[in-house]
This record gives C-alpha cells, structure tokens and sequence, in this order.
C-alpha cells in the first residue's frame, strides 16, 4: 500500500510514519526518522504482523508490504505522515483479501459427488449439478449473490 512521504516543500523533512488498521490506537507499523535522515530511520513493527510487514524507503513510490498477506489483514489501513515543519497527512486504503476455499464439491441431484466426469447426457435433456464450497464465510454487498 503506497505511502506519498515526499516532503511538501524542501526546506522540511518527514519525522514519523505510522501505519494504522481500522480503530486501533497503537500502530501496526512505525518509521521513526526524528533523531536523524529517513535514510537512518528506525523501523518498528507490530507484534502482530511481525516480519511479515516492512516499508520500503528504496522503491520509486515507497509503501507498506505485508507477504505473505492473510485474510484477517483485510480491513481498512491509514498511513500518517508527520513533518518537522509541515501539518500532519493521512492517507487512508482499504485491503480487500479473497482467500480461497479449503475445498470445492460437486454433486449431482441426488447428493453423490461428481469425481470426473458427469455423462453421457443426451442432448436437450436438463442436468442439474449442486456445488458446494468449504471455506471461511464471506460478506456480499450486492443482492443476488
């Protein structure tokens, strides 16, 4: 998730970035650069990520990286720049993560799953096939679904 910590004019410098996610009070995510260059800056992750999470200073738009991502890191993230002279900037992302199920099965109408192949079937003659998904649950935001 990228991070914009360019400075709003050159005569000031970036001294804090905190990454947030959703209400929490304490970062997920710290890069302290208040004793010295963003270059020299201390990186601070929550124990929650761990190593999972870094920001890179070295890319061309620098940003939060979490790797491997998991489904309970979807949410909303904001990330706070803090200048020495200029106002504080936040800005906000959401993380959508599609985590696939554990295990997919089809089954024909009366219940017996599908291992191969479902056939012959005549032409014109009506197939019903049932699927079912095993996984974590999910929220739909559009009816139908």
């Amino acid at each position: 998730m990228p991070c914009n910590i360019t400075a709003p004019s050159s005569d000031d410098v970036v001294t804090l970035v905190l990454w947030y996610k959703g209400d929490m009070k304490v970062p997920i995510y710290t890069l302290d650069a208040r004793k010295g260059p963003i270059e020299k800056s201390k990186h601070f992750p929550s124990k929650q990520l761990g190593r999972r999470v870094h920001f890179d200073l070295h890319v061309r738009n620098p940003g939060l990286t979490i790797d491997p991502v998991k489904g309970e890191d979807q949410g909303i993230y904001r990330c706070r720049v803090e200048y020495k002279r200029y106002r504080t900037l936040s800005y906000m992302y959401e993380l959508k993560v599609i985590v696939p199920p554990r295990e997919v099965n089809i089954m024909d109408e009366s219940g017996q799953r599908i291992e191969e192949t479902i056939g012959p079937v005549d032409e014109g003659s009506n197939v019903t096939l049932i699927c079912e998904a095993e996984g974590d649950l999910f929220s739909c935001a559009h009816s139908g679904c």
